[in-house]
């Protein structure tokens, strides 16, 4: 199930991707900042399994507690600082995410984490940012 911050996100992504209106056409490219903080924000869904969580981050990056990130949600909290292929961004970072699996909802669990800001540092590879350092709080 995808949290607010992360369907913002998406819609955000899919409509800068085309232009519509009187004569225009075409396929608008997704700016830098849009791509990082599309990055902070899907997390949440990525943090699903191991397949998805490993590729968002840099190699040899990857936190060892990938549920921990799996039951939080993330959003941009204010403005990114790019300096040339990095950039720091600050996240907010939430808790109390509602369970996903059918064991956790048959069980009435949701995550009981407290909310929190973080600075994380994203590194453009490849021309995709991908997540250097996520602390969690």
């Amino acid at each position: 199930m995808m949290n607010l911050s992360n369907k913002m996100a998406t819609l955000l992504l899919l409509t800068s991707f085309t232009v519509s209106g009187c004569g225009a056409s075409g396929v608008v490219k997704p700016t830098d900042e849009q791509n990082a903080f599309a990055s902070v924000a899907g997390l949440g869904d990525l943090a699903a399994d191991d397949e998805s969580f490993a590729p968002a981050f840099v190699a040899g990056s990857v936190p060892k507690n990938r549920k921990d990130y799996s039951e939080r949600g993330y959003e941009v909290a204010g403005d990114a600082t790019f300096d040339r292929d990095t950039v720091t961004v600050p996240v907010k970072i939430f808790g109390r995410v509602h369970a996903t699996t059918d064991s956790e909802r048959r069980g009435g669990k949701t995550s009981k984490v407290s909310e929190t800001e973080q600075i994380w540092t994203l590194i453009r590879v490849a021309d995709k940012w991908k997540i250097k350092d996520a602390p969690l709080g």
